[in-house]
C-alpha cells in the first residue's frame, strides 16, 4: 500500500486525477468505478481540465457508480447518478451508454443488485476504483458490521453516515436511510484501488486504517490492506494523526 500525503484537497484531486488519467491512457476502454460525495469533486474537476486542455479521451471509457440511495430514481437531484452526470459525464466526451449504476428506485431490489453484479462481470471487471472513506471506516456504503456482504446489496446506513450526508439535504427527515451498494468482492477484485481522504474529520479513521494490523469488519476499509495495488492519497489535515506519530 502506497500512502501519499499532499498539501491540500486541491493537490489531492490533481494526484488522484493523474492516476486515473494514467489508467485511461494505458487502457482507453477501462472500466472505472467512481465515488460520489465531496471528496472526489477536485479529482473530477482536474479530469475535466485534462480533457479540455490536454485532450484526455473518455470516448471508449466505461464508468459505473458504486451505490445509489434506495427510493431515488436515476435523475433525482440528490441521487448519485445525477451527481456524476452533472459533475463529470456532461463535461467530457464519455458515451452515456457506457455509464451505469445500481437501480434502486423501486421493484425487486435483490434482483436489481444481482443484475448489477452480472453487468460488472460482463464488462470484464473493474480496472480502477476510486474510493472515499467514511468517518466510521465504511467504503462505498459497506458499513461497519459483524459480517460484510460480498455482493451488491441493500445496506442500512449508520447513524453517523446519515448525519454526515444530511449536509446535502434540506432536513434530516429527507436523508435516505438505505442505499444499494457494491459489495466487498467487486471492490477487492478491482485491479487498482485509489482511496482519497481529506480534512481533519478524517484524520482519526485514517490513523486507525493505516496502522491497523488486523482485518476488522468494524473498519471495512481494512480489507483494502490485502489488495495488491492500492494508493492512498491524503491531504495534510487527514494525515495529521499519522504525522504526529512520526515526529
Amino acid at each position: 500500500m502506497e500512502v501519499i500525503i499532499v498539501k491540500n484537497s486541491a493537490e489531492m484531486g490533481k494526484k488522484a486525477a493523474a492516476l486515473i488519467a494514467e489508467e485511461i491512457k494505458r487502457k482507453p476502454d477501462a472500466l472505472l468505478a467512481l465515488s460520489t460525495g465531496s471528496s472526489p469533486v477536485g479529482t473530477y474537476q482536474e479530469l475535466i481540465r485534462l480533457h479540455q486542455e490536454e485532450g484526455l479521451d473518455f470516448s471508449r471509457i466505461r464508468a459505473l457508480n458504486m451505490d445509489e440511495y434506495v427510493g431515488l430514481n436515476r435523475m433525482h437531484p440528490q441521487g448519485y447518478y445525477y451527481f456524476m452526470e452533472h459533475l463529470l459525464y456532461q463535461k467530457v466526451n464519455i458515451d452515456k451508454a457506457n455509464t451505469f449504476g445500481p437501480q434502486a428506485a423501486e421493484g425487486n431490489l435483490e434482483e436489481e443488485a444481482r443484475k448489477f453484479d452480472e453487468k460488472i462481470e460482463q464488462e470484464g471487471g473493474i480496472d480502477l476504483i476510486l474510493l472515499g472513506i467514511g468517518r466510521d471506516g465504511h467504503i462505498a456504503f459497506n458499513m461497519p458490521a459483524e459480517k460484510l456482504d460480498f455482493a451488491t446489496h441493500v445496506q442500512e446506513l449508520s447513524e453517523l453516515t446519515i448525519r454526515d450526508n444530511a449536509r446535502f439535504f434540506d432536513s434530516m427527515d429527507q436523508v435516505p436511510t438505505k442505499a444499494m451498494t457494491i459489495g466487498i468482492q467487486n471492490i477487492f477484485k478491482s485491479k487498482k484501488v485509489v482511496l482519497i481522504a481529506e480534512g481533519i474529520n478524517k484524520s482519526e479513521i485514517m490513523e486507525r486504517f493505516i496502522n491497523s494490523e488486523t482485518l476488522d469488519t468494524k473498519i471495512p476499509a481494512t480489507i483494502l490492506k490485502l489488495h495488491a495495488d492500492i494508493t492512498v492519497i491524503l491531504d495534510e489535515a487527514a494525515a495529521a494523526k499519522l504525522e504526529k506519530q512520526n515526529r
